[in-house]
């Protein structure tokens, strides 16, 4: 149980790679601090929009000791920069990005004393040109470069930073794609397919916990590949 007596928030708890990070590191022995906008299935659940402040600050400010914390609360967006409506990349900035500095802002005193390790979640879009996801290519950017200055920040405090950057994976995000576009989208991977949670589950457990001790700042892809470049004979 590598997460015994261990407390861990996880914003975007609800659905998708936080709820199911969440409850695997549950299952470890962790207590999940679940930070969303919707209702998440933990016991300590609480409705938190991750990019107000006020109500970041509120949610973490009865809570003592912090071993972990989990950003992986976002929203996607695909347009072209032209084509983006102000309206939509300020929101998009405002949970990708905001959210996760705020999340840590908030975190960080309370694994002071004892350490702990911050998880961010990236995105092989932050890595890679992908096309008509310019704003959210950007903010998926702007997590690794926030992961490594934070690392070099707090690693004296014994604070881990990294961020996963997924391929693209089957969550609800992906749910309403068209079957020949999926199909398009699992060639893209050099293994062949999209996916799944459970394939990025157990790095980011390891990365939360002391079986990663001695890693910190890094942007790990975890992407069938996806990052390598194309598969196509050229």
């Amino acid at each position: 149980m590598r997460f015994s007596g261990k407390q861990i928030v996880v914003t975007g708890a609800a659905s998708g790679l936080g709820l199911a990070i969440a409850r695997a590191a549950e299952a470890e022995g962790a207590r999940i601090i679940a930070l969303d906008r919707d209702p998440a299935p933990f016991a300590d659940a609480l409705r938190c929009d991750v990019s107000d402040e006020a109500q970041v600050r509120g949610a973490l400010a009865d809570v003592e000791r912090l071993d972990g914390l989990v950003n992986s609360a976002g929203v996607p967006l695909r347009t072209t920069v032209p084509d983006t409506a102000m309206a939509d990349y300020d929101r998009l900035m405002a949970v990708n990005l905001r959210g996760s500095f705020l999340a840590a802002k908030y975190a960080i005193p309370k694994m002071r004393g004892q350490g702990g390790a911050i998880l961010h979640l990236s995105s092989v879009t932050g890595t890679t040109g992908t096309r008509g996801r310019a704003a959210y290519s950007a903010s998926k950017g702007a997590i690794i470069a926030l992961t490594r200055a934070m690392a070099l920040d707090h690693a004296a405090e014994r604070i881990r930073v990294n961020c996963l950057c997924p391929g693209f994976v089957d969550t609800p995000l992906l749910a309403k794609m068209a079957p020949d576009k999926r199909a398009r989208l699992a060639a893209a991977h050099p293994l062949g397919r999209i996916g799944t949670v459970a394939d990025i589950v157990p790095m980011a457990l390891l990365l939360l916990s002391d079986d990663g001790a001695w890693i910190t700042g890094q942007a790990i892809g975890v992407d069938g590949g996806f990052n390598a470049g194309r598969m196509e004979d050229i």
